[in-house]
């Protein structure tokens, strides 16, 4: 298959020459969201989502971009075609309803950019604000043959697990090394994009 079929912007950026960017969500990234989700291969939303949907919800949309900002962080990885904003990578972590210290994350990547670091750094991002921020444990529910994701989640010091409840999933889990809480200066909140390169995080 093409990757210009795997993804529209693959055809604009030859060699995906365009470096994405990360930065947190905003509640106007509704729209984007929403295309980037139905640009999505069937398996890459069932992935995601555990749910072979087409689009997303109207309330599922309203949660993924008014994350609980003290507690949760959205990010998007994005790159700039023809001057017009394009997500490409998607992951954030929720809290969980039993365990205030622990944190449920998930992520996923655009298919036609799978493979190039992506994934990893975001999930490295996460990790890393987490733990600045008093999360004792992260961890994902994972489909048992999203194999990619088992595997990054291996090379990032987690652990898979037998999944509590569903013989489908697995558990990948990780222990964080928790650390001081960066210093908040009084000013106005700026929303920083950072250059996703593989091994950089969004802190």
């Amino acid at each position: 298959m093409a990757l210009a079929a795997l993804h529209p912007m693959a055809a604009a950026v030859p060699g995906h020459g365009v470096m994405p960017q990360v930065r947190r969500v905003r509640t106007d990234d509704a729209p984007m969201i929403d295309a980037f989700v139905q640009q999505l291969s069937l398996a890459s939303r069932q992935r995601r989502f555990h749910a072979a949907i087409r689009a997303l919800p109207d309330e599922w949309l309203q949660r993924m971009t008014h994350p609980d900002a003290e507690r949760e962080l959205a990010l998007v990885a994005t790159v700039h075609v023809n001057g017009v904003e394009h997500c490409v990578g998607e992951a954030r972590y929720a809290l969980t309803p039993d365990e205030p210290h622990h944190r449920e994350f998930a992520l996923v990547v655009a298919d036609g950019w799978q493979g190039r670091g992506i994934g990893r750094s975001m999930l490295r991002g996460l990790d890393r604000h987490a733990a600045r921020h008093g999360v004792h444990c992260l961890y994902g529910d994972v489909l048992r043959d999203n194999l990619p994701m088992i595997e990054l989640a291996r090379r990032l010091d987690y652990r898979v697990l037998r999944h509590p409840a569903e013989a489908r999933l697995v558990r990948v889990q990780r222990v964080l090394r928790t650390r001081p809480a960066l210093a908040v200066l009084p000013g106005p909140a700026i929303a920083t994009a950072r250059p996703l390169q593989p091994g950089a995080g969004f802190i």
